[in-house]
């Protein structure tokens, strides 16, 4: 960070590399693994010491329940972050060309949120599935940033994400990582199969601008860099990375020129 050298630096927990005194903490380094600190300190605050230490062991237990769990806290920031990307999702298509009139703009914001809301909650239904804590938390700087997207043309669409803690090797959590995009590839296929059969240009403008924007997401956060799903899935599996990417990218490339939702 600073060029500084000293003769025996500190090694960073999380993403491994080496800093100095003044930089060793996550925080102070811009670390890239930061969202696993956010989570332990979020975990702290929200389950027991002896949940969280048994949440932490080395070795994972098979969990009893594979069933979603959902804490208090965790629906109140689910409701705030789905209703901003919503309205969100609404702003974006009224400054849109498409006319696809009241019935059209909220099935289209509701595809628009639901592409967010699915991919999060595949990466926490996974998670909890290898017995991990995981819970949806709105980010104050996403929250403000989302919030100003509603009234602006430029939009910046992350509100939050789901906070993970627990012991998870590579495996586990490339695969958490692939459910994410995973969920927006199936949503774009499914919406590109009922295309054909709507009864209205309207209805099929608003289903293919779901489509399209489920198909960016699934591309953008296959990215293979820093908090990005693709840098977890990429190092886990770099042939499942491949195959997400060039399909997401396909549907990407049909949905935007081919089909032309905004035209």
């Amino acid at each position: 960070m600073c060029g500084l050298e000293v003769d025996l630096p500190f090694k960073c927990n999380y993403c491994k590399h080496f800093y100095c005194p003044e930089h060793r903490l996550p925080e102070n380094h811009d670390c890239a693994e930061s969202w696993r600190v956010k989570a332990i300190r979020s975990a702290r605050a929200t389950v027991s010491p002896l949940q969280l230490a048994s949440a932490t062991k080395s070795v994972l237990l098979s969990p009893k329940s594979r069933s979603v769990r959902y804490s208090r806290t965790e629906i109140g920031h689910l409701v705030v972050g789905t209703t901003l990307v919503t309205l969100a999702g609404i702003s974006f298509f009224l400054g849109s060309p498409l006319s696809v009139g009241v019935i059209g703009l909220v099935l289209s914001s509701v595809l628009f949120s639901l592409g967010f809301i699915l991919h999060e909650l595949a990466h926490k239904y996974v998670a909890q599935g290898y017995g991990l804590w995981a819970e949806f938390r709105v980010n104050m700087t996403g929250l403000l940033l989302t919030a100003i997207s509603i009234v602006s043309p430029i939009k910046f669409i992350a509100p939050g994400a789901v906070m993970i803690a627990g012991f998870a090797d590579k495996d586990r959590m490339g695969r958490t990582a692939f459910a994410g995009p995973l969920v927006n590839i199936v949503i774009t296929t499914a919406l590109l199969i009922v295309l054909p059969i709507l009864p209205s240009a309207a209805l099929y403008q608003a289903v293919l601008a779901g489509a399209t924007i489920n198909a960016f997401l699934a591309l953008f956060n296959l990215i293979p860099f820093a908090v990005f799903d693709g840098q977890k899935v990429y190092a886990w599996n770099r042939r499942y990375w491949a195959a997400l990417i060039l399909i997401s990218l396909a549907l990407t490339v049909y949905t935007n020129f081919i089909l032309r939702p905004f035209a």
